[in-house]
């Protein structure tokens, strides 16, 4: 049997209108149509990737209009951290996939110029750094070629270039004038390395504004020369003393050991001196150099600097199937111990001979050869894939971007927004 309530009569027409029910409760407000554009700028910035923020963007007009201007991208920018794209030797190699970047770093590839011949002379040129989708380049001779760091080293000044390979623009840096060059020339010039400085935390700062840090080694000093391209001129840092270190040290220097992986933490750009326990620490805040005992036996090729917490400063060491991990107090104004403290972390890292060939703030770029590989006494002539990983340096994911057979040494990380997202940057 049906349980349903009888159908009430409709009302006579002849009977008068009822009366309005005051108890009755009040009808909803009606929706809005559009948010706010503060609201919904808010609302896009939490989008988790850049490739959501691209698609929503070109969704309707109201979006469009919230996410073009430079203001937005910078704040988006300090939100998020940009996605590893690819790395960057000779030639651009794009994320593959799996990689979650795989469809933008391939746009980036097919839209961009990375063989760079919107440079005058292309070949003349060597990249150094990487910051931001905008590459820095010093130059070389001819007969040196392209590509390898140590190609690119030089015991003198040269001419430095700054680009953007998606917009195909460039600035060339003006030399380092004379009467800061002659500090350093004639006192024994070692080796010149210039690298971009870090991006400012100034959401309001002018994103196409750079700066650029050329560590100058010397016999028995270190210098450092900083270029602003909001001014447009360079600036002398006071020179810094060797001489507490032994002959060995700076022979090692000399011999640029370790001094071609920088790694980045707490504000300070640090070069692991292998074979001899040393890490050379420059302080980007007040530009000046320290150097530090590492643990006994580092090894420097599998050694990444990290952050360990405030005023303490952390060495993650690769090893097989594990991380072994150190830390230590290292600015006086903390407390605790500033002897090395270690551990171990059990991680699913696979099977594999692993280096370091590159290194961000967030981010290394590690190389990875398989050890079941039959190395020796196999009559196979078939050279082993060589895989190229990003690891994050918080959460320790680590991620495959890239398979080759070449053996790459040093490689910098490229991390950007997509095509879509990336205005002229210079």
């Amino acid at each position: 049997m049906s349980s349903q309530l009888p159908t009430p009569p409709p009302p006579d027409a002849d009977d008068p209108p009822c009366a309005p029910n005051s108890d009755a409760p009040p009808s909803p407000p009606q929706l809005q149509v559009s948010l706010p554009d503060d609201i919904l700028e808010e609302i896009l910035l939490r989008l988790s990737t850049a490739a959501d923020l691209a698609r929503a963007s070109t969704s309707c007009t109201s979006f469009r209009h919230v996410v073009a201007p430079r203001s937005f991208a910078r704040r988006y920018r300090s939100l998020h951290k940009a996605p590893v794209l690819g790395f960057l030797r000779a030639d651009f190699y794009a994320a593959q996939s799996p990689h979650p970047s795989a469809p933008v770093a391939n746009a980036l590839a097919q839209a961009a110029d990375f063989a760079f011949s919107f440079l005058p002379n292309p070949a003349c040129w060597s990249a150094r750094d990487v910051r931001d989708g905008r590459v820095l380049f010093s130059a070389v001779s001819v007969s040196e070629g392209r590509g390898d760091f140590i190609d690119a080293t030089s015991n003198t000044f040269v001419d430095l270039v700054v680009c953007d390979p998606l917009s195909r623009r460039y600035i060339q840096i003006p030399p380092v004038p004379e009467d800061l060059a002659d500090s350093v020339q004639h006192c024994g010039m070692l080796d010149f390395e210039p690298f971009f400085a870090p991006a400012s935390d100034d959401v309001r700062a002018d994103e196409s504004s750079f700066k650029v840090i050329c560590k100058v080694l010397c016999e028995n000093k270190v210098a450092v020369f900083i270029f602003s391209s909001h001014t447009g001129k360079w600036v002398s840092i006071q020179h810094h003393g060797l001489g507490a270190l032994s002959n060995e040290v700076v022979d090692a220097l000399y011999a640029r050991c370790g001094l071609h992986r920088r790694h980045y933490a707490h504000g300070c750009f640090c070069w692991v001196l292998e074979w001899m326990d040393k890490l050379l620490m420059l302080d980007t805040r007040e530009m000046k150099f320290t150097i530090i005992d590492l643990p006994p036996n580092s090894h420097g090729g599998r050694l990444a600097i990290v952050e360990a917490g405030e005023g303490m400063i952390g060495l993650l060491n690769i090893g097989m199937r594990t991380l072994d991990f150190y830390c230590k107090v290292w600015r006086n104004k903390s407390k605790g111990t500033k002897e090395w403290q270690h551990s171990t972390i059990n991680h699913p890292l696979p099977n594999y001979h692993w280096c370091i060939i590159g290194a961000d703030e967030e981010y290394l770029l590690l190389r990875g050869i398989s050890l079941d590989w039959p190395w020796f006494g196999s009559s196979s002539q078939q050279r082993p894939d060589i895989e190229y990983f990003a690891l994050e340096l918080k959460t320790l994911l680590l991620e495959r971007m890239y398979v080759s057979k070449n053996k790459m040494m040093h490689a910098h990380l490229y991390r950007g927004f997509p095509p879509l997202l990336s205005p002229p940057s210079i």
